[in-house]
């Protein structure tokens, strides 16, 4: 115990202390400095992938979740669209179409009733060769396609080619259809428009 004005009784001052102990003997400076840079080197190597590593105090396990979801989560590769190239059309080569138009029999207004199909009007033969069929018989749906160039054949009767397409008045005369083309072809196809007051004639020269 020490009384308060007694003399303090001399020591020896105390070292200070080191930062770095002091090396043992036989373990040069040299040795030490190798061994350091081996324990920085292997402190700075990257852990291989999927390594378990472990987690920091200070660290919080939502930065680690996120941090392995972007490791474990694959790159998506996009493929590069192709430039649109506009390629044009090829030309398409129409050829004239060609019908082949049965004849049914040969007559007047009664056959032409009796709707067995397109008829050779026999009444107009001084004119031109009529073939006649009653729109609900199937004439319309027979004839209203066939266009002026397309080549037509009379079953029986030879090969012709549509010059004209007309209209005359239902009930009306070969007046009418010579007007309507000018003069007579070598036939006509001829029916009834339905819902309407006038018949449909095409030529074929």
């Amino acid at each position: 115990m020490t009384l308060q004005g007694d003399p303090q009784p001399q020591t020896a001052p105390t070292e200070p202390p080191l930062r770095y102990p002091r090396p043992a003997p036989g373990i040069s400076f040299r040795a030490l400095v190798a061994a350091g840079a081996m324990v920085a080197a292997i402190a700075l190597t990257p852990p291989f992938p999927g390594a378990a590593t472990t987690m920091p105090a200070d660290s919080s396990p939502a930065l680690h979740a996120v941090a392995f979801e972007r490791l474990a989560t694959p790159a998506v590769v996009r493929p590069v669209a192709a430039p649109a190239v506009q390629v044009p059309p090829a030309e398409l080569k129409h050829e004239p179409a060609a019908w082949t138009i049965p004849v049914a029999g040969s007559g007047g207004q009664d056959l032409v009733d009796a709707c067995i199909g397109p008829v050779h009007y026999t009444p107009t033969d001084a004119f031109s060769l009529f073939i006649t069929e009653h729109d609900f018989c199937g004439g319309w749906a027979r004839f209203s396609s066939i266009a002026v160039g397309q080549t037509v054949t009379l079953a029986g009767y030879g090969t012709y080619t549509v010059s004209a397409r007309g209209q005359v008045p239902l009930g009306g005369t070969t007046s009418h259809v010579s007007e309507v083309f000018g003069g007579f072809p070598k036939a006509v196809l001829q029916t009834c428009i339905p819902g309407t007051s006038q018949m449909l004639v095409i030529a074929l020269s």
